[in-house]
């Protein structure tokens, strides 16, 4: 199975975009961390190339993505503009990209472009950098939205936000054909843990009897369970 990592862009003393009092730089290390830990309960081998508000050099971040196959570099945008975006790399075929706005459109998120750039001057190297130093990594970057944008008060809500995040898990699931299941849902195979509520233990079992009565009466489900020692 494909290994994929999670880059959280900026950090540190580089805050990325910033207005209203948000700074780019928590809300993407909000994303890796999100995206990982669902990819990891999922059986999705990934992991993240920072875990704080760290600064990470150019040189070690393109270094450390370069070891895995995959990678997402998130990110929020600015400019004023309305809508998630998806850059993949000129050298790259954009399927990926395809199923997650996808992903994004039935979700009912707002949807801008996908798209590449090429260096000024030369028509063979990619323009951004997690593209063009990242080696054979194959690195899609995503913004999610504007922070100087129509859609910002929607993307001040941490569920919306985190819905975003999930149409990405989605995508990732489908292109690694890993069963995907919602972030709120159990399992429901036979091996499904099983937590019990215990009320109470008494001697007598009258006692027992009288504390079911009142559960019942309350609404709730109730049994008595002997131990024996």
């Amino acid at each position: 199975m494909t290994k994929w990592i999670q880059d959280a862009g900026h950090g540190g003393s580089d805050t990325g975009a910033f207005h209203d009092g948000i700074a780019e730089k928590n809300w993407t290390l909000e994303a890796a961390l999100y995206v990982n830990q669902r990819l990891n309960e999922l059986g999705v081998s990934s992991t993240v190339t920072r875990k704080s508000d760290q600064d990470l050099s150019r040189d070690k971040r393109t270094a450390t993505v370069s070891k895995y196959e995959k990678a997402i570099s998130h990110h929020f945008n600015a400019g004023g503009g309305s809508g998630a975006e998806l850059i993949h790399s000129i050298y790259a075929d954009g399927s990926f990209e395809k199923n997650l706005r996808q992903k994004f459109e039935e979700a009912g998120y707002p949807f801008r472009r996908i798209f590449t750039k090429t260096y000024p001057g030369n028509r063979e190297r990619d323009y951004y950098y997690m593209n063009r130093e990242t080696g054979s990594a194959r690195v899609t970057i995503v913004e999610y939205g504007f922070l100087d944008g129509p859609n910002l008060h929607r993307l001040k809500d941490k569920n919306y936000r985190e819905g975003l995040y999930e149409c990405v898990v989605q995508a990732i699931c489908a292109e690694e054909g890993v069963p995907y299941r919602q972030a709120s849902q159990e399992p429901t195979d036979e091996g499904t843990t099983l937590y019990r509520v215990v009320t109470g233990s008494f001697h007598k079992r009258e006692n027992a009897e009288k504390r079911i009565e009142q559960l019942k009466k309350a609404g709730y489900e109730a049994f008595i369970d002997i131990l024996r020692k």
